[in-house]
């Protein structure tokens, strides 16, 4: 036998019969580089017997069951080549798949799903409800009021209960399962509350600060019942409803990306899987922070832009306010140019038609001179201030809306029509 891990392996018929017997198919075929189902073709054709359905079941609890010995090769098979067989070794895999793989299972996903698969750690549904937990007892004594709708499930509307969408003939046990899930969350160290909202109350499992909604809900069939005589026109149709007894846990947290339904079916009871259901509570309490924390950065991103945004506009406003201040100043030192050679200009031709000193014009141009000195920003050398402050919100006020567009026959003005 050859035991070397790089390269293929070699047994003979005798080796491998030992080790079929020895260690389980499941485990021994990907030692060898096939699946279990592919280790027992090859034992079938070397004509090897292998331990019948239940075997290693009866050797763990104790039972010491005699296994058939190794048979001869037939005749027509030549024992110098097919005694011998030749197992070749998968490629080892990469050594960043291996990480990813370990990194995968140390992860808090692959440790919640480690230890909800121990036997020690089975959620068991009892068949009778003694002791219940608090919130289911106080639920027994509020369902025995409630009534039943037209779908033959409870009407729970407006109850401080748990949050349950079952039949009477289901209660029972959709009570029982609420029972054994909400002990074994209080285990494990979570919290169940009921939270009401607008006369709403819903059932949350507190998981690692994060809450997860969760409901019980029956499957009922609906049959639309034929009527007793023909009907022309409108008419209401009547539907017959039936209980199916098929319980569903779901998660009331829409678009997790994560399961969010564990039932009954063809090969399974929701009593069964109740650990998969704690696991997958881990799952959604992971996506429900990841989802509030990527909401939160996105707030956090759109306050960053809005406050750069704003602190651009006061910019802007600024620019615009210097922008009016300079050219307030501009105007004025023009005006005062133009009033000063129209002073000089008049004055000269007054002069020139020798007019006398006391005339009316002579004290016009000197209050001429005296506002083109108040007018001139040369003489307070000073930084000029914003002739109109209010100007940003008038044009915010003044600013017209758009026309709306009037694509429509009736929209249109009557003489465009």
């Amino acid at each position: 036998m050859n035991d070397s891990s790089s390269g293929p392996q070699k047994l003979t018929r005798a080796e491998l019969y030992e080790k079929a017997w020895t260690e389980p198919m499941a485990t021994l075929g990907p030692k060898l580089g096939l699946s279990d189902t592919g280790l027992r073709k090859i034992c079938d054709k070397y004509h090897i017997p292998t331990p019948p359905r239940g075997y290693w079941a009866k050797v763990a609890v104790g039972q010491r069951i005699k296994r058939p010995p190794l048979p001869k090769l037939p005749a027509g098979m030549r024992s110098s080549e097919e005694t011998v067989i030749v197992f070749h070794q998968p490629p080892r895999p990469a050594p960043t798949a291996l990480v990813a793989q370990q990194a995968e299972d140390d992860s808090p996903a692959g440790m919640r799903r480690r230890f909800e698969a121990a036997l020690e750690n089975r959620i068991v549904v009892s068949a009778i409800l003694e002791q219940p937990h608090a919130l289911v007892a106080s639920s027994v004594l509020l369902l025995r009021k409630a009534k039943v709708d037209e779908d033959l499930r409870l009407r729970t509307g407006g109850m401080k209960c748990v949050a349950l969408k079952v039949s009477l003939s289901a209660v029972d046990r959709a009570l029982r399962i609420y029972d054994a899930l909400f002990k074994a969350l209080e285990a494990r160290s979570h919290r169940v509350t009921l939270v009401t909202k607008e006369n709403e109350t819903s059932t949350v499992v507190h998981v690692d600060g994060e809450q997860v909604g969760i409901e019980i809900q029956e499957q009922v069939t609906r049959t639309e019942v034929p009527p007793l005589k023909p009907q022309t026109g409108w008419y209401s149709k009547r539907y017959a409803w039936e209980a199916t007894g098929r319980l569903s846990l779901m998660l009331t947290e829409p678009y997790l990306n994560v399961r969010g339904k564990w039932g009954d079916g063809a090969r399974q009871s929701l009593d069964d899987i109740l650990n998969e259901v704690v696991a997958g509570f881990g799952d959604a309490a992971d996506a429900i922070k990841a989802r509030r924390e990527a909401q939160e950065r996105a707030e956090r991103e759109r306050q960053a832009a809005e406050e750069k945004r704003r602190a651009a506009e006061e910019r802007a406003q600024r620019e615009r306010a210097k922008a009016r201040a300079l050219q307030q100043d501009v105007r004025c030192l023009q005006q005062t140019r133009a009033i000063r050679d129209y002073v000089d200009a008049m004055r000269s031709a007054a002069e020139a038609a020798m007019l006398s000193p006391d005339h009316d014009l002579f004290a016009w141009l000197a209050w001429a001179d005296g506002y083109a000195d108040r007018l001139d920003p040369t003489k307070d050398l000073t930084v000029p201030k914003d002739p109109d402050p209010h100007a940003e919100y008038r044009s915010a006020w003044n600013s017209p809306s758009p026309e709306p567009e009037r694509n429509s026959w009736w929209q249109r003005p009557w003489y465009n029509r």
